[in-house]
Parts: C-alpha cells; sequence; structure tokens
C-alpha cells in the first residue's frame, strides 16, 4: 500500500501582498512617533574646560564626542571645547595618557547651554623593554666583539705612550707641585738628622794611648788633689 505525497502550499504573489500590508502600515505608524521623539530633543551647546586631575594645567588635543555619532571635538591649546549635542546623549572624553571619562547630559536639561569641568585621571602606559640588537642571538653578538680588530695606529700611539724614555723625560721636565716641594724638603731635612746622630765629630786616634797612660798613672787623681 502506498501514499502520495501531499504538495507543499505555494502561497501566491498576491497573498504574499496582502500578508506584509499589516507590517507595512505598522512601521508607518511608528516611524513618525520615533521622528517626533526625536525632534522633542533639544539642541544643547555643551562648552568646558579639560583639566589634569586637580591642577589648572589644560589637556591639548583630548576627544570630546558622542559615540556612534558624527558629533564630536577636540579641546584646544588651552583645553577649552564647545560642541552641540542632545539632551540625552552620553558623552565621552579620551586623551592619551588619562582615562576615558564620560558626561551624560540629563533628558530632560531645559537650558541651552550646559557647561562643565571634566578632570582627566592620569592613566601611564608601560611599555615592557625592548633590547635592540644587530645581530639576530647573543651570541653572535659576543663573536662578533670577540673577533673585533683594533687598528694599528692605535696600538702604535699606546706603545709610544709607554716608551720608557719618554716616561723618563717627562718625570724630567714636568715640575713639581707644592705638596711634592714639601715633601722633598722634609726628606732632606731628615737625612740630615740622621746624619748628624750617626757621624759624630772625629776623635785623634793618635791620642788614645796617652789618655789611658795618663788614666793608668793617676794623673787626673793628682790633678784632682792640687
Amino acid at each position: 500500500m502506498t501514499f502520495a505525497a501531499k504538495p507543499y502550499f505555494t502561497p501566491s504573489p498576491n497573498t504574499l501582498k496582502w500578508l506584509f500590508l499589516p507590517l507595512l502600515a505598522l512601521l508607518l505608524l511608528l516611524l513618525p512617533d520615533q521622528a517626533q521623539a526625536q525632534s522633542k530633543q533639544r539642541v544643547v551647546q555643551l562648552s568646558g574646560f579639560v583639566a589634569t586631575g586637580d591642577s589648572l594645567y589644560g589637556v591639548t588635543g583630548a576627544g570630546v564626542y558622542v559615540p556612534k555619532t558624527n558629533r564630536g571635538t577636540y579641546t584646544n591649546q588651552f583645553g577649552y571645547f564647545s560642541m552641540p549635542v542632545l539632551a540625552g546623549d552620553s558623552v565621552l572624553f579620551s586623551a592619551l595618557g588619562f582615562k576615558t571619562q564620560y558626561l551624560i547630559i540629563p533628558r530632560n536639561f531645559e537650558n541651552q547651554s550646559y557647561s562643565v569641568i571634566m578632570q582627566m585621571e592620569e592613566d601611564p602606559t608601560e611599555l615592557p623593554t625592548v633590547d635592540v640588537f644587530p645581530w639576530p642571538t647573543e651570541r653572535d653578538f659576543k663573536e662578533a666583539v670577540a673577533n673585533v680588530r683594533l687598528p694599528d695606529k692605535g696600538n702604535a700611539i699606546i706603545t709610544k705612550n709607554l716608551d720608557p724614555r719618554v716616561l723618563d723625560e717627562m718625570a724630567r721636565i714636568t715640575p713639581m707641585s707644592d705638596a711634592q716641594n714639601f715633601r722633598f724638603w722634609q726628606q732632606q731635612q731628615m737625612q740630615q738628622q740622621q746624619q748628624r746622630y750617626m757621624y759624630p765629630s772625629q776623635i785623634n786616634m793618635m791620642a788614645i794611648p796617652g789618655l789611658l797612660r795618663s788614666l793608668l798613672n793617676g794623673d787626673f787623681k793628682q790633678k784632682s788633689g792640687n
């Protein structure tokens, strides 16, 4: 026993047209309400000053804009700005080296101007240290340094400056300083003192035998008794 498959229902173009007519009418009814709601938003002239923290230094070139719109501007060299916004907008403040700040304009704001002083909080970004070498690896760098050849001219100058004859000539012609002169005078005084105590006045060696005989004969005793 076999059953025949029933064909799928394929609506005609006229049927599709009648199905989309209610959706189109609904969209036409909603669009004027949305346009009217947008027209009711007040245009506010937002102006102010973007400062660095609690100081009075302005942030130059800070971006002030409403995301996903074409409304935006930059601060001048003193940190001031001015731009038109709508009531209810969320205004974003951003600058390099600072954290992003937000400002919401109240939806029921009725004035035509809105002034603000935005204090930006610093957010420095520390980049990792990068060592740049002209060699692919550290091993290649060490080999390159070890294989460096100094020019012969530099070796010749070093050898000439360390020549003993040149050093002696420089020591001979270089004058002594005040400290060296005083040290030389002290050395001379010490040498004179040593010579004075180490080499007393010469004694007549020929008179020593007569002195001994006088002592043995008691000549000095007789002189003392007289």
